[in-house]
């Protein structure tokens, strides 16, 4: 059987190819701007820089003139480790995940029109994602070894200001899915596909306090003419002839519509302390189906049908974050963080895929501002995981069972410029 999802997004940003990693829960990445990400993300009411295009577009009405940022997190993840227990028929065993180094590049451009109270913007990022790479002989590889999906987001937007306290905001975003991975030692998959969803945001300010809205809807992708190859395992199932094999395969993957409220306090001149809700409805991810064009694979792999659902009922879930930016002097802004996000998978459904677990986040950065252009921008975060130790797998995936470690760091450079 194969059980999708934990996803690594490639995003070809324009003429650059630029790769992506999830680590937030589910396969969200959170960490969409250096400044936000010191600020461990607590950002949808501060949004003061151009990665409000993500954060909150609303708030790019603020912004003065033309302005331009790129940067990117460097994500290292050390390998997780997986050791059995005594529910797993494999026990006593254990494995690693391979090591990864990956970025999440991101560009933002945002231009207030002159005499007009609204400002023209574009994003362009890779909000979700995330890559497994277990061994190809360890104690579930029949059920998972490599899972990848390649991805950029690419969202133009429109904010208008009602008023000297109140701007609104929509957009639009289009993701492409470049490659998907879907592996296991009984079958390769891969696949491609796009699709469409919107975005909606306000932001509300008042003497010291700030109030911002964000909502963004699913994005339904449709992978078709995927194929399907027969692995190594299937002889081992009594199918030696589907070793090799190719058909034909498509499936559907829902990113989640979210919700996100923010609220911002400057409590002194120097210092300003924000609050984020952040809710991602993950109960859109509630099955994979995959329809196989029938092959010797296909037929082996499904049991004789050209049609499998793997039920993964995600639950929707909600993260808290919080941040501070202590304005040290008119050169230097000093930041730092702390969130705390649970995981959506429970235990009856958790896969190696997507190994997920609840974690908490812990940041801190600075924002150098270098001349009235230019500013630089870096940032640290220390993700902490729980570990999990699972239980529930029952049948076929009772080899799941053990306990699953690991944690992620994280560093990000921005360069902001303003004309």
């Amino acid at each position: 059987m194969i059980k999708q999802n934990h996803i690594r997004f490639w995003a070809t940003l324009l003429v650059m190819g630029w790769g992506s990693m999830l680590h937030a829960s589910g396969f969200q990445i959170a960490e969409m701007g250096t400044r936000a990400m010191a600020m461990s993300n607590a950002f949808t009411a501060v949004a003061d820089d151009p990665s409000a295009q993500w954060y909150n577009p609303a708030a790019a009405v603020f912004l003065p003139g033309k302005q331009l940022m790129i940067g990117s997190p460097l994500i290292y993840v050390p390998s997780s480790d997986f050791t059995t227990n005594t529910l797993n028929p494999a026990h006593p065993d254990s494995t690693s995940s391979a090591s990864k180094t990956l970025v999440v590049p991101h560009l933002y451009a945002s231009h207030n029109l002159e005499g007009q109270p609204m400002t023209l913007g574009l994003g362009i990022n890779a909000p979700f994602g995330l890559e497994t790479d277990w061994p190809a002989n360890g104690p579930f590889a029949i059920s998972n070894t490599f899972s990848q999906l390649n991805m950029t987001n690419i969202n133009p937007n429109l904010a208008i200001q009602a008023n000297e306290n109140l701007a609104i905001a929509g957009g639009v975003n289009y993701v492409k899915l470049f490659k998907v991975h879907l592996n296991n030692s009984a079958q390769l998959l891969t696949g491609h596909g796009d699709g469409w969803g919107g975005n909606l945001a306000l932001l509300y300010k008042k003497n010291q306090y700030r109030v911002g809205l964000t909502y963004r809807s699913r994005v339904t992708i449709d992978i078709e003419n995927g194929t399907v190859t027969g692995g190594p395992a299937l002889a081992t199932l009594g199918a030696p002839g589907a070793v090799g094999q190719t058909g034909k395969v498509s499936t559907r993957v829902v990113l989640p519509d979210q919700v996100n409220l923010g609220l911002a306090w400057q409590a002194k001149e120097d210092w300003l302390l924000s609050l984020d809700i952040d809710w991602t409805n993950w109960d859109t991810f509630d099955n994979l189906d995959f329809h196989y064009q029938p092959s010797v694979v296909a037929t082996t792999i499904t049991g004789g049908t050209n049609f499998r659902t793997l039920p993964e009922n995600w639950s929707s879930g909600t993260a808290i974050r919080l941040g501070a930016d202590w304005s040290y002097s008119n050169r230097l802004d000093l930041m730092a963080g702390y969130s705390y996000d649970p995981t959506p998978v429970d235990d009856v459904h958790f896969s190696p895929s997507i190994p997920d677990r609840d974690r908490q986040l812990f940041s801190l950065g600075g924002d150098f501002h270098v001349n009235s252009s230019w500013d630089v921008q870096a940032a640290y975060m220390f993700v902490l995981f729980k570990d999990r130790r699972q239980t529930a797998s029952t049948g076929n995936d009772a080899v799941r069972n053990g306990t699953y470690s690991g944690d992620v760091h994280l560093f990000s450079v921005s360069l902001v410029y303003r004309l």
